[in-house]
């Protein structure tokens, strides 16, 4: 098992032991799609930003600053993989979703492993402060 996806599962664990729930990428994009999402770091709520799922392989997402950029989403290994229109060649953002008492979160596969609460879902599209790059 690759180094960053142990440290990520780690952090998924180390999580207060509670009603907690794997879910498969395909559970996690029924829940989002066609819906917006909004995600804020785990446990302090700081808002990271908002994702629009156009469809189960596209979506917009907004950074907390309000700057946009397209994405494309993969299912892989278990995983909820973004590719977005402004990264860098070959750059991926990979997350675990899980549910922890009828909450939904994404735990990161990086080697930071972070994890991200979503907050809020509805019905609204992102607000943008510049047009998403294409």
């Amino acid at each position: 098992m690759q180094l960053a996806r142990r440290a990520a599962l780690l952090c998924l664990f180390a999580l207060p032991v509670m009603a907690q729930e794997r879910l498969t990428p395909d559970e996690f994009l029924d829940l989002l799609d066609q819906r917006t999402a909004s995600f804020s770091t785990f446990p302090n709520r700081q808002p990271v930003g908002t994702e629009q799922f156009l469809s189960r392989t596209r979506t917009v997402w907004a950074r907390a600053n309000g700057t946009c950029a397209y994405g494309t989403v993969s299912a892989e290994e278990g995983q909820v993989c973004f590719n977005y229109d402004d990264d860098l060649p070959g750059a991926r953002h990979c997350w675990v979703p899980f549910l922890r008492d009828a909450r939904l979160f994404v735990a990161s596969t990086s080697d930071l492993g972070e994890v991200q609460e979503v907050v809020q879902i509805t019905d609204d599209p992102v607000a943008c402060t510049e047009a998403p790059i294409s």
